[in-house]
C-alpha cells in the first residue's frame, strides 16, 4: 500500500528528511515503509536594566513582552534583547549567529529558510513540525507563525536592525498561539525624519576546499519633510558558500542565496500621532538540500542525480497607527503576509522500483503558498501612576495550499503491463505523475481579546494579572488521485476533510520585588497554547487512527532575579523554571508506516538559566557567560494501539541538558583604529532529534573569533573586520533522519570552518 498524500498531516518523526522539510506524505513504495527512526549590547535576563555600549543602564528599551515601550528592568519575565550594534560587532547575520547567545534557546539548522528554534526543550521534533510549532516568530509584533503548519520560517537578515528580542517561556497572553516555549521578535529600524542617514556593508568569505561567498548590503534614510515624514530603504544580498559535494552531479552544490528588501515610511503629522508603513520581502534559494550521507559516503557528501533545490519567500505589508490620548496610547495595526515554498527532490532511494522491473528515478516537486491577514488594536495606559493597564483584541486568518505530485518517467507503460492500458492511463497523469492531484488546503482563524493590569504597592512590590480569551477554528482538506489513491484507497480519487474549533482562556500572574535599582526579583505564572490539527491519513481498518489532535497547552512557573553589583560592573541573572505540558501533540507511527498526530499525555521541563556579565577593572575588557540546564522529559509511557512505546522519562527533542556560551571581548578607545577583539565559545549538549528516537543531535563545541578596526573619514565612519567562524572545525550534528540503511540516512552537520572579511560604512 502506498503512503497517503496527507500533506499537512504527514509526520516529521518517522520518515525521511523530505517529510520534515515539506510537510508532505511519507516517502514509501509498495511493500516498503520507512524505519522508525550579554556583553555590551546584549540585554538579557529577568527583565532588569542592562549594560550596553550603545545604551546606558536603565535607558528605555522597547520590550515586546509587555506590548508597550518600557525598560527591561520593568518586565517580570525572561527576556534577552540583542541590539543592532552588538549584532554588527559580532558579525551576526542570521539565527545561526546569535541564537547561541540566548539562554534556554536551541537552534537546529537544517535547510535555510525552514529551520527551527526551541525554547526550554518544549518540542517533540527538532525539525519542522507538521502542525503548528511551539515557538512564535514575529516581525514588528506581527506574527509570522500562522495557524496550522508552516510554509516557511523566515530567518531575517539582521542588517540595519534595531534589535532582536527573545522572550523565554510561554507568551500566549499577549502574543497568541504557537508561543508555548517562547517567541522571537525582530524589530527593524524605522524611518527617521530628523536626519539623512546611510550605511553599507560588504563581505567576502570562504571555506578552505569549498566555495567563496560574498554579501552586499545598503541602507538609506531620507527625511522628505523635516520632522514630519521620512522614508527608509534597505537592500541586501548574500551568497553563502556551498560545502556539500553532491557526487551525483560532481561538484559543491548547496550555495545559498538570500535576497532582502525592506522599506519604512513614517509620518507624524502632529505631536502624538504616528502613522508607519513597514514592508519586508525576503527570499532564500538553496541550490541543494545541505544534508550529508556520512555512513555511506562521509561528511559533507551526498549522492543524488539532481540538485535538490529549495526556495522560500516571505512578503509582509504592515500599516500601523500610534495615537497618544490623554489617558492612554492607542495602537492599531493591520498586516498582509504572503509566504511561499518551492522545492524539488530526488526520492529515488526511498521509492526504489515503484513498479517491479521499472528502474527509473522518482522525483518529488512541491509548491506551497499561504496568505494571512492580521489585525490588532490595543490601549495601553500611561505609566505615570501605580496602576497601569493594557486592553486589546486581535484577529488572524490564514489560507494555505500545498501541491506535491510524484513523478516517475516510464511508469505508465509499466503499469499498463500490470493493469492494462485503459486503467493505466487513469492511474497516471501527463505520462509520469502517479499522484495527481496531491493537494492539501487549510483555512484557519484565531480571534482573541487580551489584557493585563499592574499595581505597585508598598513602594517595592508590583503585582500583575492578565488573561487572553480566544476562539480558534480551522478547516483542512486533502485530495489524492492516480496510482497513489488507487493503492491507498482502492479508488482513482480520494478527498478527506476535517473541521476543528475551540474557545478557551489563559491566565497570567506575576509579582515583582524591587527595593532599589541594584536588586530585583520576581515570580511568574503563565500559560501557553497552540492549535490542534486534523489527521487526513489513508484509511486502513486494521489500524484505526484518531481524527486529529486537539490543542495542547502548558503552564510555566518561573522565578528570577537580577543583581547589579559593584556599581554595575558585575551583573548576575539567575532564573528557575518548571513547565507542565498537557495534552502534548506528537507524531506516532502505525505498523504500515503511516504516521499520525495524537495527544499523548503530559511532560515536564524544569531547568535553570544563568547569565553573568563582568566588566573587568581593565577598561574595555568584558566577559559574558550564559549557562542553561534543562531536564525535559515525558511523564508517562506513551503506548500506541499498535504496540509502539515511548518510555516514561524519555528526553524531549531538541532539549540538551546543558548549554553554555561565553563571550570575551576587548575594545580600546586609546589605541589606533580603536580595535575590538571578541572570542565566542558555544557548547550544545546532546538531545534526541525526534521524540522516542535513538538518533541524537548536539554534543559539540564551536569557537568564533573576530577582530575589528574602526576609522573616521570625511563622509562617515568605516570599519574592517576579520573573522573565523567554527575555528575548531567541528562537524557537530544539528539534525537528521535515520531510515534504516546508510544510503537512506540524511544528516545535517555544522558548516566547516569559515574565514572572511567584512567592511562597514556608516554616514
Amino acid at each position: 500500500m502506498m503512503a497517503s498524500s496527507a500533506l499537512a498531516q504527514t509526520p516529521v518523526a518517522l520518515r525521511h528528511a523530505r517529510a520534515a522539510r515539506s510537510t508532505t506524505r511519507p516517502a514509501t513504495h509498495p511493500g516498503t515503509r520507512p524505519a522508525t527512526q550579554a556583553v555590551p549590547g546584549v540585554h538579557t535576563g529577568s527583565g532588569t536594566p542592562d549594560h550596553t555600549v550603545d545604551a546606558a543602564p536603565g535607558e528605555a528599551i522597547t520590550v515586546s513582552a509587555t506590548r508597550r515601550r518600557t525598560t527591561t528592568h520593568d518586565v517580570a519575565n525572561s527576556v534577552t534583547v540583542l541590539t543592532g550594534k552588538k549584532l554588527e560587532q559580532l558579525g551576526a547575520q542570521s539565527y545561526e549567529d546569535y541564537i547561541k547567545l540566548i539562554p534556554g534557546a536551541t537552534f537546529t539548522p537544517t535547510v535555510p529558510g525552514i529551520s527551527t528554534i526551541t525554547f526550554r526543550g518544549i518540542s517533540t521534533t527538532a525539525g519542522l513540525d507538521q502542525g503548528q510549532g511551539t515557538t512564535g516568530y514575529f516581525l514588528n509584533d506581527i506574527p509570522l507563525t500562522e495557524p496550522g503548519f508552516a510554509i516557511d520560517i523566515p530567518n531575517i537578515d539582521t542588517f540595519d536592525v534595531a534589535r532582536v528580542e527573545a522572550l523565554r517561556g510561554p507568551q500566549s497572553t499577549l502574543f497568541g498561539s504557537a508561543t508555548l516555549g517562547g517567541a522571537i521578535d525582530y524589530i527593524p529600524n524605522q524611518a527617521d525624519a530628523s536626519k539623512w542617514d546611510a550605511a553599507a556593508q560588504s563581505t567576502i568569505d570562504g571555506m578552505p576546499g569549498h566555495e567563496v561567498g560574498y554579501g552586499e548590503k545598503g541602507m538609506i534614510n531620507i527625511p522628505l519633510i523635516k520632522g514630519k515624514l521620512a522614508i527608509r530603504g534597505v537592500l541586501d544580498y548574500r551568497q553563502d558558500p556551498g560545502y556539500i559535494t553532491n557526487l551525483g552531479v560532481g561538484r559543491n552544490t548547496n550555495t545559498t542565496y538570500t535576497r532582502n528588501a525592506r522599506a519604512s515610511v513614517v509620518f507624524t503629522p502632529v505631536d502624538g500621532t504616528k502613522i508607519a508603513y513597514t514592508y519586508l520581502g525576503q527570499s532564500v534559494q538553496v541550490s541543494d538540500d545541505p544534508y550529508s550521507e556520512p555512513q555511506a559516503l562521509g561528511d559533507y557528501t551526498k549522492q543524488r542525480g539532481i540538485t535538490e533545490r529549495v526556495y522560500t519567500q516571505t512578503q509582509m505589508h504592515e500599516l500601523r497607527l500610534d495615537q497618544e490620548l490623554p489617558f492612554a496610547t492607542l495602537s492599531a495595526m493591520g498586516a498582509f503576509l504572503r509566504k511561499g515554498q518551492s522545492s524539488y527532490w530526488d526520492d529515488t532511494p526511498f521509492f526504489g522500483q515503484v513498479v517491479p522491473g521499472l528502474n527509473s528515478p522518482t522525483y518529488a516537486p512541491q509548491d506551497g503558498d499561504s496568505k494571512s491577514m492580521y489585525y490588532e488594536v490595543r490601549l495601553a495606559s500611561h505609566q505615570h501612576s501605580n496602576f497601569t493597564w493594557l486592553l486589546g483584541a486581535a484577529f488572524y486568518e490564514t489560507w494555505k495550499r500545498i501541491s506535491a505530485p510524484v513523478l516517475t518517467p516510464g511508469i505508465e507503460p509499466a503499469l499498463a503491463g500490470i493493469y492494462g492500458p485503459g486503467l493505466a492511463s487513469q492511474l497516471v497523469s501527463q505520462g509520469d505523475d502517479w499522484e495527481n492531484p496531491d493537494v492539501a488546503k487549510y483555512d484557519g482563524t484565531e480571534k482573541s481579546i487580551f489584557g493585563e493590569m499592574s499595581y505597585r504597592f508598598l513602594h517595592d512590590f508590583t503585582v500583575t494579572g492578565g488573561a487572553r480569551v480566544f476562539n480558534m477554528s480551522q478547516n483542512s482538506s486533502s485530495e489524492l488521485g492516480g496510482y497513489g489513491a488507487y493503492l491507498d484507497y482502492g479508488t482513482l480519487y480520494h478527498r478527506g476533510a476535517s473541521t476543528v474549533s475551540q474557545t478557551s482562556a489563559l491566565p497570567k500572574f506575576s509579582i515583582k520585588y524591587e527595593p532599589n535599582r541594584q536588586v530585583m526579583a520576581y515570580f511568574l505564572l503563565s500559560e501557553g497554547y497552540r492549535f490542534g490539527a486534523p489527521n487526513t491519513n489513508p484509511i486502513n481498518p486494521k489500524y484505526p487512527t484518531p481524527a486529529g489532535t486537539k490543542s495542547d497547552s502548558l503552564i510555566n512557573y518561573e522565578t528570577g532575579a537580577r543583581f547589579n553589583l559593584f556599581h554595575n560592573h558585575l551583573v548576575l541573572e539567575p532564573t528557575l523554571y518548571w513547565i507542565d505540558w498537557s495534552d502534548m501533540q506528537t507524531r506516532l507511527s502505525r505498523p504500515d508506516g503511516i504516521t499520525y498526530g495524537a495527544n499523548v499525555g503530559s511532560s515536564t521541563s524544569r531547568g535553570f538559566e544563568f547569565t553573568g556579565t563582568w566588566f573587568t577593572p581593565l577598561p574595555g575588557l568584558s566577559l559574558n557567560v550564559n549557562a542553561t540546564y534543562d531536564d525535559a522529559h515525558t511523564n508517562h509511557t506513551i503506548t500506541e494501539a499498535f504496540g509502539t512505546v515511548i518510555a516514561k522519562g524519555s528526553q524531549l527533542a531538541s532539549s540538551p541538558k546543558w548549554q553554555f556560551s561565553e563571550i570575551l571581548s576587548y575594545q580600546s578607545d586609546t589605541l589606533p583604529l580603536h580595535p575590538l577583539f571578541s572570542v565566542v565559545h558555544h557548547y550544545q549538549g546532546s538531545a534526541p532529534g525526534l521524540l522516542g528516537n535513538s538518533f541524537r543531535i548536539g554534543d559539540y563545541n564551536t569557537v568564533d573569533v573576530r577582530a575589528t578596526g574602526t576609522f573616521k573619514t570625511r563622509i562617515g565612519t568605516s570599519s574592517v573586520s576579520l573573522y573565523v567562524n567554527n575555528l575548531n572545525n567541528s562537524h557537530g550534528v544539528t539534525m537528521g533522519y535515520i531510515n534504516g540503511a546508510p544510503t537512506l540516512d540524511q544528516i545535517y552537520l555544522l558548516p566547516p570552518r569559515l574565514i572572511g572579511m567584512t567592511m562597514n560604512w556608516h554616514l
